[in-house]
């Protein structure tokens, strides 16, 4: 029970109790805290003025009187008049107050028995009528309802009945006030009560929506930009493509669709860039190293051509935003602006190009992710496989990236989509790659002869110069055997200089890093190459051939050319780019190739042979004058020696790189068989028959030695020859017409013709006896100035040795040749009449 503080702050309580006292008071006209009146009479104010209210009103007002009898029963509480000796000054007060409320409360049963008896029915019927009046209102909100609904259906209808070609920009327009209607009508739907039938519409809106979306998509947007993927144009958008993508922007824009739109537009395109990359072909490459490399830089580069193409398109998209397309509109075109008002207005506010191309930085980071991605998955399998090594990769990723971005360099987007993929893509492999390049070659090449240079050092020595030959035979026993053989090495070098092409500044670094290995090896090789090993003294100098076979020093140099060959055979077909040919380590190849271990060879045997044939000239006989005989067995003597050189050094020692050698030994074996075959005349058949089966002889002995054909110019040499042997006088003939080398088959140096065409004047059957005595007392060699006629055809074999058909080059002894036989007078007549054709030839040559 509340206490009487309570009470007295109890605002509705007080208000109650004054407004009753004030009722009373006004229909008695008395003051009822002192005078009491009847309260057995319903006070007629109060009546009149409950009688008018609703029925609401009325409960709430007999609410009041409730709880003003529940204040004054509080009142009458006892516990409570002992609390309020503060606010009631006696007692005799408290008493009258609490019977005026003991009347008041009696009144105020007796007004609510009264009211209830008299207004009963009306209150009732009032409450009846009030929730009749709220029934009518629900039914009218329903019908309300139900028309919008009707409208909203009626209005999709409409929509759904249209239909739209996208040929024209009428067509877009037309699509563009379609999406305009349904956007409105969504706002509708979305404003409306929430129920079933909302829901079931509004499900029907977005089939709509969607259907509107995926025509714009499918016939507008991605049509138009596949159109300008196909043309292949780096930058020129006709202004129809961008008209048309301006108002999809417009539609996009009305079906609040543009920001998922344009993340589902570039997912579709990174998922068709991603296609491009199958790892599951990748890892099932098989085992050789290069296929998962060669599929890889296919896929990669189909991958970037799509992402070029793609990108391209997205940058048209996405740059068409800002198209102002009422600026560009012709005359004819303006009309649509009247028919779709909506295209007179700015489409967007802002042009911040961030935001603007910020599908084309979303697509760029995300195709470089997948690539990332996927060649990370490659790498994490090199582990358990050992072949993936993508670092090796890294000039062909650097160079796609390179020029696929330099074909994209004329986009206007504000983001470094070159330093992107360089810096997710290629920092970390490229900087492997050089790494690698430097691990695999530089400590290799550092310990190439590393065993070579340990046997000299624990000898006291640093190299092979300067050594007894006894001392130097002994130490190259010891070392002959830790001389290199594996050109794993050369391999390595090729791999990184022939991958790094693709990238010229990790070329140049590996050019350097190359050029460093193959110096120490190329230092290395001079130190343990031999002094005698360079020279092949098959001859002790005498009358007597003497064939020595090869020592360790020859093997060891051997094995040194067989080693640095390969390297200059492997590299040298790497170096094709002008970089290339600038580079330290051109020069360091070069080097390679003019290391002097065994080159000298193919020049000591030809001293020898040349020393051999030289037994045909000898003694008493004399000029021209030796027989066809002579110059086979000199010729079976040259053969015996080829065989015993394929036999002891050739096969065992140079099994590799030997065809430079051998051009150079095979040019001085035929220029010696040729020299003085060329010299004999006249021949019978049977000497025609014999020298011409050891010319065959001879070319297929050296063919062995090389394993292959006689090299072009030897084999022109062996032809020509062929050819002289069976001309008659009509050689005449055919050395007066120009070019007759090339009609004639006759491909030798004009110097050699000339000579035998000296040959044949000589041993003419028209010189006489005395004519011969005349050139006996008036040797050739005395006329040349030498000790033999065997120095003065050394002159012509130099000719042979220094011939090249590309190169021009002026006969020399021709015209000597002439002025030799013009000092014998006997030789006048002889030179003017019956041979005047081939002296003709002698004297302009």
């Amino acid at each position: 029970m509340a206490k009487l503080e309570d009470v007295l702050v109890d605002a509705e309580a007080v208000y109650t109790c004054n407004y009753l006292l004030k009722c009373y008071s006004d229909d008695f006209g008395v003051d009822v805290l002192t005078e009491v009146p009847d309260i057995n009479v319903a006070a007629a104010s109060f009546l009149s003025e409950v009688a008018g209210k609703s029925a609401e009103q009325v409960k709430a007002t007999l609410d009041r009187l409730n709880h003003a009898l529940l204040v004054v029963s509080a009142l009458r509480h006892k516990g409570v008049l002992n609390n309020t000796s503060d606010i009631i000054k006696s007692e005799e007060e408290v008493n009258t107050f609490l019977g005026l409320l003991n009347e008041v409360s009696e009144s105020v049963g007796v007004l609510r028995s009264d009211v209830e008896s008299r207004y009963g029915h009306s209150i009732s019927l009032y409450r009846s009528l009030e929730d009749d009046i709220a029934c009518l209102d629900g039914i009218c909100k329903a019908q309300a309802y139900v028309v919008e609904c009707m409208g909203v259906l009626s209005g999709l209808r409409e929509l759904k009945s249209e239909s739209h070609s996208l040929e024209t920009l009428d067509g877009y327009a037309a699509l563009l006030n379609t999406s305009h209607k349904l956007g409105k009508i969504i706002s509708r739907v979305a404003a409306m009560q929430k129920t079933d039938v909302s829901s079931i519409i509004s499900r029907q809106c977005e089939e709509l929506k969607a259907e509107l979306v995926n025509l714009a998509s499918e016939k507008g947007v991605s049509a138009l930009i596949r159109q300008h993927m196909t043309s292949g144009s780096n930058d020129i958008v006709d202004e129809g493509t961008l008209k048309r993508l301006a108002i999809c922007h417009y539609i996009l824009k009305e079906l609040a669709v543009t920001p998922s739109y344009t993340l589902r537009l570039v997912d579709e395109m990174v998922a068709s860039t991603g296609r491009c990359i199958n790892l599951d072909q990748l890892l099932r490459s098989g085992t050789r190293d290069d296929m998962w490399q060669q599929f890889l830089i296919s896929q990669l580069a189909e991958f970037m051509a799509k992402y070029k193409s793609c990108l391209m398109a997205l940058h048209t998209f996405c740059r068409s935003v800002n198209y102002r397309l009422s600026e560009h509109l012709n005359e004819e075109e303006e009309r649509i602006t009247k028919v779709c008002p909506l295209l007179s207005q700015p489409l967007r506010k802002q042009h911040d190009p961030l935001e603007v191309f910020a599908a084309c930085e979303l697509y760029v980071k995300r195709c470089v992710g997948i690539l990332h991605t996927a060649l990370t998955q490659l790498e994490s399998q090199s582990p358990s496989s050992g072949r993936f090594d993508v670092a090796m990769l890294a000039p062909q990723l650097i160079s796609i990236g390179e020029c696929t971005h330099k074909e994209l360099c004329h986009l206007n987007i504000p983001f470094n989509m070159h330093a992107h993929y360089f810096t997710v893509v290629c920092e970390r492999y490229a900087k492997e790659f050089m790494t690698n390049a430097a691990a695999r070659m530089l400590p290799a090449s550092q310990t190439a002869f590393a065993a070579c240079l340990k046997v000299l050092h624990q000898n006291g020595v640093r190299n092979f110069k300067g050594l007894s030959p006894d001392r130097e035979l002994q130490l190259a026993a010891s070392v002959v055997h830790s001389v290199p053989v594996d050109v794993g090495l050369a391999r390595v070098m090729y791999d990184f200089l022939d991958k790094s092409h693709s990238c010229e500044t990790l070329h140049r670094h590996v050019l350097e890093v190359a050029n460093s290995a193959l110096q120490h090896i190329l230092r290395a090789a001079e130190d343990v190459s031999t002094v005698s090993g360079s020279r092949l003294l098959l001859s002790d100098g005498g009358s007597k051939i003497s064939l020595k076979r090869p020592t360790d020093a020859h093997r060891i140099n051997a094995r040194i050319y067989h080693y640095i060959l390969s390297f200059v055979d492997v590299i040298e077909p790497c170096l094709v780019m002008p970089m290339d040919k600038e580079s330290k380590l051109y020069g360091t190849v070069q080097s390679c190739k003019n290391l002097k271990v065994i080159d000298c060879w193919a020049d000591d045997v030809g001293a020898t042979l040349w020393h051999t044939v030289s037994y045909i000239s000898s003694g008493n006989c004399q000029e021209f004058g030796w027989q066809a005989q002579q110059v086979l067995t000199a010729t079976q003597n040259i053969v015996k020696i080829c065989n015993f050189l394929r036999e002891n050094y050739f096969n065992p020692l140079v099994p590799y790189g030997r065809l430079r050698l051998f051009r150079r030994l095979a040019t001085h074996a035929i220029s010696c068989f040729v020299v003085y075959a060329l010299t004999v005349w006249p021949l019978e058949e049977n000497d025609k028959i014999s020298l011409l089966g050891v010319v065959t002889e001879l070319e297929m002995e050296l063919a062995e030695i090389l394993k292959e054909s006689v090299p072009k110019l030897e084999s022109d040499f062996l032809a020509a020859l062929r050819r002289l042997l069976y001309l008659g006088d009509e050689l005449y003939d055919v050395i007066d017409s120009p070019d007759f080398q090339t009609s004639a088959c006759l491909k030798l140096p004009l110097d050699l013709i000339s000579l035998h065409v000296m040959t044949r004047i000589v041993n003419s059957t028209h010189v006489s006896t005395s004519m011969r005595e005349e050139l006996l007392r008036s040797p050739l060699h005395q006329y040349w100035k030498t000790s033999s006629i065997h120095n003065v055809l050394d002159s012509f074999r130099n000719t042979m040795l220094r011939y090249d058909p590309s190169v021009p080059c002026s006969p020399m002894f021709g015209k000597k040749l002439a002025a030799y036989l013009k000092q014998f007078g006997s030789f006048e007549s002889l030179l003017s009449g019956q041979l005047s054709g081939a002296f003709s030839f002698l004297d302009s040559h």
